[in-house]
């Protein structure tokens, strides 16, 4: 890395990358990495939950639930 230095223009801290390159890139840069990890994150947990309401579903066609219980546990999966 370069050296350290405040910029005369805008007062931010340039790091050596020369004064166009702000603080305010880092942050946007970390904040799109936060975004792509949370929606990752989701469609990850949404999968999780389809699979449980296949085998749910299974279930319900094989007979070994009541309608009622089918659709109490199927509540139950799409609340989390």
């Amino acid at each position: 890395m370069g050296e350290f230095s405040i910029d005369k223009y805008n007062g931010f801290c340039s790091f050596g990358f020369g004064s166009n390159f702000s603080v305010w890139y880092y942050l946007i840069l970390i904040g799109l990495v936060i975004a792509v990890i949370g929606i990752i994150s989701m469609r990850r947990r949404k999968h999780e939950s389809d699979g449980s309401l296949d085998a749910l579903k299974r279930m319900f066609v094989n007979g070994d639930l009541s309608e009622e219980e089918y659709l109490k546990r199927k509540s139950v999966i799409e609340r989390k």
